[in-house]
């Protein structure tokens, strides 16, 4: 028993922890629903489990700037309810709803000040 829990150690010592899960990102050409199900097949595997409030806290995190955005102050009861607000946003962009979609693939901390210039009087 002592050498099959040695030789498999590794599986535990190699689990997925929630700073991998919360240093994760959206691939470039991955839509929200395909990133939200990548995302979270791995939060699954998080020991110990999470409960469904920090998965929706977590992911959220994870998203860029302009995704954070728009999801922040929302909160969504279920992460079907998270997907379903992120893919709302997606068909948005995909329809110039909104003026800046350059942020669109920005991440979290990457973002400039802007300055804007006082109005001359």
């Amino acid at each position: 028993m002592v050498a099959f829990i040695r030789q498999y150690q590794y599986n535990s010592d190699m689990a997925l922890n929630r700073m991998q899960l919360h240093n994760m990102c959206k691939k470039e050409h991955e839509s929200c629903k395909e990133y939200a199900q990548r995302w979270r097949d791995l939060a699954t595997q998080v020991v110990p489990p999470m409960k469904e409030k920090e998965i929706i806290t977590m992911i959220v995190d994870t998203l860029s700037v302009f995704y954070y955005e728009k999801m922040v102050g929302y909160t969504p009861s279920t992460f079907a309810d998270l997907v379903f607000a992120d893919e709302r946003i997606e068909v948005g962009l995909s329809r110039d709803k909104f003026d800046y979609p350059a942020l669109m693939n920005r991440k979290p901390g990457k973002m400039k000040r802007i300055r804007r210039e006082e109005p001359m009087l």
